[in-house]
């Protein structure tokens, strides 16, 4: 990337020697995490921190594994991977790949750090068979964690956000109900009407967009639960007095990378263990991503990609680089 926001090229660069534990990934699709990307792209870092620049982006790929270290035995070459390196050709990954089972499709596999980002929040959720879940904003975050509260046995499943065709496809991968706030007077007392309580038991704020935050507290239930999702960069005024206080609706945060590294008898979700489940979810028809990639890219376009993922981003669901 250019020394200065809002610039994006391709450069070529040279791998160093591979090390005994670290394995060579010729990568054939990098997934874009579009909110976390563009972010980085507009403002150089995360809030409160130095601008840097130039800086790589990405942490979502799948590819064929051309060598392997003389320590690495769980891959072998010609194994399919997913991980978590950047938008490059080739890649040298130590630890942080998994094996893709046999009828895992490269665009599903692609997904997998943003499905354990999904599966993360869903877990933070504590959602259990029969509860109702609503779902804010449904991206590629928002879209997993509603078939993944799903499968947790949510129901009903509400699906919230001012985009239709966002809507469209929820309802297709089986939300229950889809809501539209500018299309509504009230979305509080619809879901609460559909609810079983007085609202929904977890809510799972996926917009990253911290004014949405007073909207997901209404709408959960009295000592219902709201998860931070998506990443809330900013500030917001709410009542916290009237809306959680004295509703004791819990608000709580979830981030990916803080999901334990090892195991343990209360516990036991590691990274690990997420990410082969929903490989294995993928491998079994149960978990799909590819019906929600809208904009398949070639790599040298991406300076026209990102304008139109901050500008337009309306028109984008699921963005992939094909290598």
């Amino acid at each position: 990337m250019n020394p200065a926001s809002r610039c994006m090229e391709v450069e070529e660069f040279d791998l160093p020697p591979l090390a005994d534990d670290e394995i060579l990934i010729e990568n054939d699709i990098t997934a874009v995490s579009v909110g976390t990307e563009v972010y980085g792209w507009l403002h150089g870092a995360e809030p409160g921190r130095m601008p840097q620049y130039p800086r790589k982006t990405g942490y979502c790929n799948t590819g064929i594994v051309l060598e392997v270290g003389a320590g690495v035995d769980d891959v072998a070459v010609g194994d399919r991977v997913a991980g978590e390196c950047a938008h490059v050709s080739h890649s040298i990954a130590n630890k942080r790949y998994f094996a893709v089972p046999e009828g895992v499709a490269a665009e599903d596999a692609a997904f997998l750090v943003l499905a354990a980002i999904s599966l993360r929040g869903v877990r933070k959720g504590g959602i259990k068979l029969g509860q109702s879940v609503a779902v804010v904003g449904l991206g590629i975050v928002g879209q997993l964690a509603l078939t993944l509260a799903r499968l947790a046995g949510a129901m009903p499943t509400i699906a919230i956000d001012l985009n239709e065709e966002r809507l469209r496809r929820a309802i297709a991968r089986g939300a229950d109900i889809a809501v539209n706030p500018d299309s509504v007077d009230d979305v509080a007392e619809l879901v609460r009407n559909a609810s079983p309580s007085n609202g929904a038991d977890v809510v799972l704020e996926a917009t990253g967009k911290p004014a949405v935050y007073p909207l997901a507290v209404r709408i959960a239930r009295n000592g219902g639960r709201v998860v931070a999702l998506g990443s809330p960069r900013g500030t917001v005024e709410m009542d916290f007095f009237e809306d959680v206080h004295l509703r004791e609706v819990d608000i709580t945060g979830a981030i990916q990378p803080l999901t334990p590294e090892a195991d343990n008898l209360y516990y036991p979700w590691t990274k690990q263990r997420d990410r082969q489940l929903l490989l294995e979810l993928m491998a079994r028809d149960r978990l799909s991503v590819a019906d929600l990639i809208t904009h398949r890219e070639k790599p040298e376009d991406c300076q026209q990609v990102f304008e139109m993922l901050a500008d337009r981003p309306e028109e984008a669901l699921g963005v992939v680089f094909e290598w």
